[in-house]
């Protein structure tokens, strides 16, 4: 549930016209930071923060700083469909008219995600079958409930475009597609200016960043995680900016660590696997414990199940269904 003494927002100035904007949530999840691209009077807001507690006031002020206004936003491009990113989107478009750009994957998932009880079923029944206990599940379930206002419903004004910069003032803004934590996730690189807003793609710690689409079966978040790694690496940008955590000037670093990680967590779910079946839930107790705070057991299962799906495929893991749950074992 929230957390009522919430730091308070700051704002950086990166170059000239993009400021980084760090607004705290309420909750024990990290502030999300929101890039502010200046031009002329208006301003292009890269992700939004969530519909929640204190987080448009806090935004309103932190463009007090730079003398601009929510009113002042006329685009807004997101990386990502989670409600951190998102969700004073369709608040703002409100307030000022702004156009909102996002992927024509994250177009499909605000559809998918508009029946709310086939999605509360749809949840239950996955982590139900991946071994999480039904108290545990019952409490998510009021947990989801309530993080649903986190969010304002808005539709896209534009689907990107990937093959084409978009200019913006004097500069301009190439998307990339980086799905993996996310199949819609986008990264957006000032290439004038060496600067990669990453959003959750790259993050200076990455703990749990990978998760299923439970309404797009044949996702394997591992495989294209590791694309979008291949297509981000070789950009020359001298900084990253990511939406959680401090800037990094070291990509090739970020993203050779993140491939390592990959590859040890696959060793550690064979060695679980090894001692017989196993749900997706017993293995992730494994390897990151069962003493998690309620949402981070989730998170840990999330990033589990993603890395089962790949060795699954890759036929190094099989999979059974067992008293109503899914069990995997190596072989």
């Amino acid at each position: 549930m929230p957390n009522p003494e919430t730091p308070s927002t700051s704002i950086g100035k990166i170059t000239e016209n993009l400021y980084l904007i760090t607004i705290p949530m309420p909750f024990r999840l990290r502030p999300v930071n929101v890039a502010a691209l200046v031009h002329g009077r208006g301003v292009a807001l890269f992700d939004t923060g969530l519909n929640m507690g204190h987080t448009f006031s806090k935004l309103e002020e932190a463009l007090e700083v730079i003398n601009r206004s929510v009113r002042d936003i006329d685009h807004i491009f997101i990386t990502h469909h989670h409600a951190d990113h998102c969700g004073l989107a369709g608040r703002i478009k409100e307030i000022s008219g702004a156009a909102v750009h996002m992927s024509e994957i994250g177009r499909q998932i605000i559809h998918s995600n508009s029946d709310q009880r086939r999605v509360a079923d749809t949840v239950k029944t996955f982590y139900l079958e991946q071994g999480i206990a039904e108290e545990t599940m019952d409490a998510y379930l009021v947990f989801l409930r309530y993080f649903r206002r986190a969010t304002v419903p808005f539709q896209a004004d534009e689907c990107l475009d990937f093959d084409r910069g978009y200019p913006i003032g004097d500069t301009a803004v190439e998307a990339f597609p980086t799905p993996g934590h996310a199949r819609d996730h986008v990264c957006y690189f000032f290439r004038k200016e060496g600067i990669l807003l990453s959003g959750d793609h790259l993050l200076p710690e990455n703990i749990f960043n990978l998760r299923p689409d439970l309404f797009c079966p044949g996702f394997r978040p591992v495989e294209a995680m590791l694309d979008s790694l291949a297509r981000v690496e070789d950009l020359p940008a001298t900084r990253v900016l990511p939406s959680h955590g401090a800037p990094f000037s070291n990509l090739k670093g970020v993203v050779e660590r993140m491939r390592r990680q990959h590859g040890e967590r696959k060793n550690l779910i064979l060695e679980s696997t090894k001692g017989g079946p196993k749900t997706a839930c017993q293995i992730s107790g494994d390897i990151f414990g069962m003493d998690l705070p309620g949402f981070d057991i989730f998170l840990a299962l999330n990033e589990t199940y993603a890395h089962l799906v790949e060795l699954r495929h890759e036929g190094m893991v099989g999979e059974s269904k067992k008293n109503g749950q899914m069990v995997y074992c190596t072989g």
